[in-house]
């Protein structure tokens, strides 16, 4: 993030903790981010533990007075024009228009409703790709609400997947949080991670449909990743170029000569707070070593494959990325990518080891 990209973010953190009433001090990030927590902490308190996160979901919408609905397809569309036409709520008449492929959400401020009627109205986009969002967009429309505080700003809103304006980002964070709540996710997690000793597809799945059935199963493993107790990385990786090789390429064009041959290179990293705590840094574009099981996996589509492997064969020009030994889970998904769980075991630690050589 360049330095104006963090003072706009900066910005919108204080406007946001000024229309809620937080004070301007200290990390207003974690401030508001607590403040959210607390709210949903209450409404548990006050009505008892759900479920599920899903359920969770639907009783602090009522709470914000949200009504939400999902639009698979134009008859679902059609089915809430005819429950709720135009010609009683005309910005209605906008949706059909709005709710396209870059559209995550729509919310409006419904200006002629019943008494017993919501006053806003989530329009969540399920159709294609935008189907696997569905969990995190309607936590989002739910977090805007609270970050609007007394101030409502809108009659209309989309929420486009391309989310680059600090508020969206900001939005983003407290859902990612909300979204997988620590007082019912955190429990379900530590029980999992009793029984099997380290974090697990299988695991995550299980977690996944008992806790969060709604949510996608990327979304899941990195909110495990996020608070799970084992030294761990959840790891993404398909065949790509280096930065420099692509501009290399991008000089190449038109020429005879052979350019650059894409890699098995990681795309996606994430890690536990346990895995940075120990120094380990696995870097996007980090090459696969060729015989570790993530490119077994990557090259066998649908099997998985598990076992400990040494942490030094991963390297880079500057040398290995650490040392010890780690557990991988890796399986891969028609030739596209891989995903791959990394559990590091006792000893392993980050950087390059000291070296041996003694001195002149």
């Amino acid at each position: 993030m360049r330095e104006a990209e963090r003072q706009a973010y900066r910005n919108e953190l204080r406007a946001a903790a000024k229309r809620v009433g937080l004070p301007l001090v200290g990390d207003i990030e974690e401030a508001l981010i607590a403040r959210a927590t607390r709210i949903v902490d209450d409404w548990i308190s006050a009505h008892g533990s759900p479920k599920n996160l899903c359920e969770l979901l639907a009783g602090v919408a009522t709470s914000f007075c949200v009504e939400i609905v999902e639009v698979s397809c134009d008859a679902d569309l059609h089915k809430l024009l005819n429950r709720i036409p135009p010609s009683g709520e005309p910005v209605l008449a906008r949706v059909a228009g709005e709710l396209d492929n870059d559209t995550d959400a729509v919310i409006i401020q419904r200006q002629n409703r019943q008494p017993w009627e919501m006053p806003y109205l989530a329009i969540i986009n399920c159709r294609g790709w935008h189907a696997y969002r569905k969990y995190f967009s309607k936590w989002h429309e739910v977090v805007h609400l609270f970050l609007d505080g007394e101030q409502l700003r809108f009659a209309f809103r989309t929420t486009s997947s391309r989310r680059k304006h600090p508020q969206e980002i900001l939005v983003d964070k407290i859902a990612g949080v909300l979204a997988f709540h620590p007082r019912l996710f955190e429990p379900a997690l530590r029980e999992e991670l009793n029984k099997s000793g380290r974090l697990t597809f299988d695991g995550v799945e299980r977690l996944r449909q008992a806790v969060a059935p709604e949510a996608s199963r990327d979304a899941t493993v990195n909110a495990c990743v996020r608070i799970c107790a084992p030294p761990t990385y959840f790891l993404k990786a398909k065949m790509k170029l280096k930065r420099g090789e692509e501009r290399q390429l991008e000089g190449l064009f038109g020429a005879e000569d052979d350019g650059p041959i894409p890699k098995l290179r990681i795309d996606v990293a994430n890690a536990s707070p346990s895995a940075t705590s120990l120094g380990i840094r696995i870097h996007e574009n980090v090459e696969v070593p060729a015989d570790s099981f993530v490119m077994a996996a990557f090259n066998n589509p649908g099997r998985v494959y598990r076992g400990e492997e040494k942490f030094d064969r991963w390297r880079t020009s500057n040398g290995a990325l650490g040392q010890g030994t780690m557990f991988v889970e890796a399986i891969g998904r028609g030739g596209r990518d891989v995903s791959c769980l990394l559990t590091f075991l006792t000893g392993a630690r980050g950087g390059r080891p000291r070296s041996t050589r003694p001195a002149a």
